[in-house]
């Protein structure tokens, strides 16, 4: 009897703690989720509001382009993923108000 009433506890505990587990899991990864969600979602402002010539290495169609591969990729599944490229490869080097193809000014 004794034996028995102890393995039903480890088997329990074991049990709960795989439970909290799982819990803690898909609550890091719904919070992970969320923060790429919102970067999608600063993207799409972001690239919306931007002048075509703000973007690095700016073409006619730099910002069509980057609209596009943002709404393509929530359809897609990836919008996470292309919020944060947009990101690196946009926001960081060509903060908005400043015109990054520009000829910087000579230093004498």
């Amino acid at each position: 009897m004794l034996i028995a009433d102890t393995t039903d506890r480890a088997v329990t505990a074991a049990a709960m703690g795989l439970g909290w587990f799982m819990v803690c899991f898909w609550i890091v990864f719904a919070l992970v989720a969320l923060a790429l969600f919102v970067f999608w979602i600063i993207a799409i402002v972001d690239c919306a509001q931007r002048k075509n010539e703000e973007f690095p290495n700016a073409t006619e169609s730099s910002k069509t382009t980057w609209l596009v591969i943002l709404l393509v990729s929530w359809v897609v599944g990836l919008s996470g993923v292309a919020g944060l490229v947009y990101y690196f490869m946009v926001i960081r080097k060509a903060p908005r108000g400043k015109d990054v193809n520009a000829i910087p000014p000579q230093q004498q």
